[in-house]
């Protein structure tokens, strides 16, 4: 019996939810397609009823992954006062959680080294990921739009750096990179009855 407009469906989001956390996990050469639907719950053979090859499900895998990383800013910063939102930000993307959360994280600290050497169509997703990203955070910014992304994408890029740097690092060179990235950000003094922005935000 063929499967279902919705099976079918179905299948497919459960494919690109695995790559996109085996390929950050383990990397792009690290991870397999059996590698992907094992995770899924798939048969191996199926992989090309969905897609016509690794790269195909890398640009939807990525796609997926900068969706579940917007998604994430946007309910974190969502009632964070603009004054506050690069603080909120590095504080949560730089937290002891999202550092060790490679899996779950954000694929431009987990995947860039990758990406680089892959082809121009998931190296435009990756990119189109990006300005997404900056542009997400550039929205909960005060100024104007030129400032708050040029704002958005300086604050990203140093934090995606010190992640990646505290991930590939001992404990003692990680812990003074991401502290200094911290320290970068403003971090305004909070109102009366305001709550501080934290890294629970991003997790």
């Amino acid at each position: 019996m063929r499967q279902s407009r919705e099976a079918k469906a179905e299948t497919h989001q459960a494919i690109v939810a695995a790559a996109a956390r085996r390929f950050r996990e383990r990397g792009i050469e690290g991870t397999s397609v059996g590698d992907v639907m094992q995770a899924a719950n798939r048969t191996h053979g199926g992989f090309y009823r969905h897609f016509d090859s690794k790269e195909d499900l890398l640009v939807a895998a990525l796609g997926r992954a900068f969706e579940e990383m917007i998604a994430g800013l946007e309910h974190a910063l969502a009632h964070v006062p603009a004054e506050r939102a690069l603080g909120g930000f590095v504080r949560g993307y730089t937290s002891a959680g999202r550092v060790a959360d490679v899996g779950g994280g954000c694929p431009v600290a987990a995947l860039s080294n990758d990406v680089q050497r892959s082809n121009e169509a998931v190296q435009a997703e990756f990119g189109r990921g990006v300005r997404a990203l900056i542009a997400s955070l550039a929205a909960h910014l005060e100024g104007p739009q030129a400032k708050r992304e040029a704002s958005a994408a300086r604050t990203f890029a140093m934090a995606a750096g010190a992640v990646m740097i505290a991930r590939a690092s001992d404990q003692a060179t990680a812990d003074l990179v991401l502290a200094a990235v911290r320290d970068e950000v403003p971090h305004p003094a909070t109102t009366p009855g305001s709550a501080p922005a934290g890294p629970r935000e991003l997790l």
